[in-house]
């Protein structure tokens, strides 16, 4: 990937970051006297008002979404086990909060303790916000080619045979980007990925190449498919024999949360083309972008156990040279 390539996909996130870490400062100066007075430490040592500082922003955000999200769980087409994590994370984050604020009242010393053991928490909750953020400022500047030659659609989960809300949406949004494509570009195609997982009962890819045909009347012969993926990763790499010459440009259809992610990897695996984002129910978007959030820590799983031993080591040394 070209270096001006890269930075234009990365730019969102370094805003989005720059911008979360500034909000946590100007918190952390806010807090700093307040801090020194629940914590009970010198009102100098600022560390300790960065840290409290970095934990509302990890609880408001992350914690805040995460509980979103378990309060939403009966109204999702199908739970799955993310879901159930993600639920598990919100309530976690916030019991939390409650004992830090418990043990300040009892015992500030178990406070910063506490605080301290949680430190990773804190700071990878701050990165889902700044990645949050960074999906929603790449929304802002995102777009499609005016006539694409190429459509692909991501696939998502199935409701039994047919394709569920989410995906639908998707799927509609190709088909109506490939008839706007049609006037300037005949031959438009569209190729849909997606394999079977394991709870689905046939490929993500066959039921929307069906929906495509048979609601949104697209000519079976113009769908293309690709049915052995199960990430995001895949679904683009395997789509690669799809995308020869002379039927670019490629405009990926996906849903909005994860239009962001969709373009880094477009970026990263070398492919030109740009990212369309489906709209998504707004219910579903804060629990949408925590799994956005953990997919990026998956993707990068060896750094943030690295951070994770490192913040911990600092956590420890901390707690071992106080008084």
């Amino acid at each position: 990937m070209g270096l001006s390539r890269r930075m234009r996909v990365l730019r969102p996130a370094l805003w989005a970051t720059a911008v979360v870490v500034a909000f946590t400062f100007l918190l952390t100066r806010a807090l700093r006297r307040p801090v020194a007075v629940w914590l009970d430490v010198p009102a100098a040592q600022g560390g300790w008002a960065l840290l409290v500082a970095t934990a509302i922003v990890a609880t408001v955000g992350l914690g805040g979404a995460s509980l979103w999200h378990a309060a939403v769980l009966t109204r999702l087409v199908r739970v799955r086990r993310i879901d159930l994590l993600i639920a598990l994370l919100g309530v976690g984050m916030l019991l939390l909060a409650i004992a830090v604020g418990v043990l300040v009242a009892l015992d500030p010393a178990l406070a910063r303790a506490l605080l301290l053991v949680a430190l990773p928490l804190w700071v990878g909750g701050a990165a889902a916000v700044a990645i949050a953020m960074a999906i929603l400022i790449h929304l802002r500047r995102g777009g499609a080619a005016a006539a694409a030659g190429t459509i692909l659609i991501l696939g998502a989960g199935l409701r039994g045979r047919e394709v569920g809300p989410l995906l639908r949406r998707r799927v509609e949004r190709g088909a109506q980007l490939w008839r706007a494509s049609l006037p300037a570009r005949p031959g438009a195609r569209i190729v849909v990925a997606g394999g079977q997982g394991p709870d689905e009962v046939r490929t993500e890819a066959s039921a929307m190449a069906e929906h495509l045909v048979r609601q949104l009347g697209v000519p079976g012969d113009r769908i293309d498919l690709e049915e052995a993926s199960t990430t995001t990763r895949e679904n683009l790499e395997l789509s690669r024999p799809f995308l020869a010459a002379g039927r670019a440009p490629l405009a990926v259809v996906t849903s909005e949360y994860h239009a962001y992610r969709a373009a880094v990897l477009l970026a990263r695996l070398g492919i030109e083309g740009s990212v369309v984002g489906a709209w998504t129910r707004p219910s579903y978007r804060p629990g949408a972008i925590v799994r956005e959030a953990l997919a990026v820590a998956s993707d990068h799983r060896w750094w943030c156990v690295g951070a994770t031993l490192a913040l911990w080591a600092l956590a420890a040394w901390v707690l071992l040279a106080q008084p």
